[in-house]
């Protein structure tokens, strides 16, 4: 017997799920949360299939009679209803058209694997904040240079001119995409550099040459900072790391015996594992910490939560503590390196290596995998030595100990 509204509406869930059937294959099922929903049953390549038609009350019994008979004509064509729903979505979800935020989205799915979660929440952070508000729901071939000029004035206008920078790149990849894929012809952030403020690299990471390196080292021995603190400075030092590096290592990643450090590739900027060398005097500013963090993952770890590690600012913090703001940043210390390892004539691919730079030639750093770890490791020594004299510090260890 065919079904009634009137059965549809009264049908109550019970403790399993079951079905009310209709005609020609079309059922009602009641599953045992209340839901219900329209079910078509049929045959197809010898085999029993099913297909959901909606939901009811929102598809009602005559709407569904009306799907369940489109269905069988589809069957009649010798094409799978399946198949055709797939189709109809799609085409529906063209018919919306291509906002920046679905083009946003597919970008960073595809961009995931290859960014640091560093990265990845900075893009986050300025598409959900600057961007998205206002071009989200716009389809992406609408969108202008106007446009983009609005958000990064407002970003600006805030000061935050790294930011507005970043901010810009990371759309311009956007639209890249979206011109990529054939749903955009023209780049509306292109050239726009020309319109837009400039980050002054060395105002915001300064850095003094060689022969103030005895009095910045000085004023970072002799400054209240807390051991932990001046010895991840001295680290970042000695071994010319980033100060975000720094502050990730990890005891398990350090082989005090071999005076090395394996750095994995999801911590590294360039994305690739990286093997440090340390030098003696590396070695001895682990050896201090070994006493006081040894126990714990981080080798510098937090003073408020041992199970994180230092704050993202350390580095700039001691800078600040010691009085040299302005005068040498953090970052500027792996200038320094640059500067005068190259100018003492060592090999700049061993350099280039150290500071875990990729190679200004993509097809290179393909296929250049040498670490140079050896020579390197002599470089390191007497840079550390020339550090050490400059600042005449007290080596508290000769090299690794057990």
């Amino acid at each position: 017997m065919p079904l009634t509204d009137t059965a549809a509406r009264q049908a109550k869930p019970k403790e399993k799920a079951y079905t009310l059937p209709d005609s020609l294959g079309l059922s009602l099922y009641i599953a045992p949360s209340g839901v219900k929903s329209w079910h078509f049953r049929f045959t197809w390549l010898g085999k029993q299939a099913r297909i959901s038609l909606g939901t009811y009350p929102e598809i009602g019994l005559k709407e569904a009679r009306a799907r369940r008979d489109e269905s069988r004509e589809t069957i009649a064509r010798g094409v799978d209803p399946r198949h055709a729903k797939r189709e109809q979505k799609v085409a529906a979800l063209e018919a919306e058209g291509w906002t920046f935020r679905r083009v946003y989205e597919e970008w960073l799915a595809f961009r995931r694997s290859s960014l640091s979660e560093g990265t990845l929440k900075g893009i986050r952070i300025a598409m959900d904040n600057d961007v998205l508000p206002s071009l989200g729901s716009r389809q992406v071939t609408s969108i202008t240079r106007a446009d983009v000029i609005t958000i990064i004035r407002r970003i600006e206008a805030r000061g935050a001119i790294t930011s507005a920078m970043k901010t810009r790149q990371w759309m311009g990849q956007v639209f890249r995409y979206a011109i990529a894929i054939g749903v955009l012809e023209v780049n509306p952030s292109a050239e726009m550099h020309a319109v837009t403020k400039k980050v002054d690299a060395y105002k915001n990471r300064p850095f003094a040459g060689f022969t103030e390196m005895p009095r910045i080292l000085q004023a970072i021995q002799n400054c209240d900072t807390g051991q932990v603190n001046r010895s991840a400075v001295m680290l970042m030092i000695y071994t010319a790391c980033r100060p975000g590096e720094i502050r990730q290592a990890e005891w398990s990643e350090i082989d005090l015996d071999s005076a090395t450090w394996m750095i994995p590739a999801a911590k590294m900027k360039m994305r690739r594992d990286h093997v440090v060398p340390l030098p003696s005097q590396a070695v001895a500013v682990l050896n201090e910490m070994r006493p006081i963090s040894g126990r714990f993952r981080y080798v510098f770890p937090n003073r408020s939560d041992y199970t994180r590690p230092i704050g993202v600012n350390y580095a700039t913090n001691v800078m600040q503590m010691c009085g040299l703001q302005g005068q040498q940043s953090p970052h500027g210390f792996r200038h320094l390196f640059s500067t005068e390892m190259n100018h003492r004539g060592y090999n700049s691919d061993w350099i280039e290596r150290q500071l875990a730079h990729a190679d200004d030639s993509v097809i290179r750093d393909t296929y250049n995998h040498a670490s140079y770890l050896e020579q390197r490791r002599g470089m390191m020594q007497e840079w550390a030595d020339s550090i050490w004299r400059a600042a005449d510090l007290e080596l508290s260890a000769e090299g690794p100990t057990d």
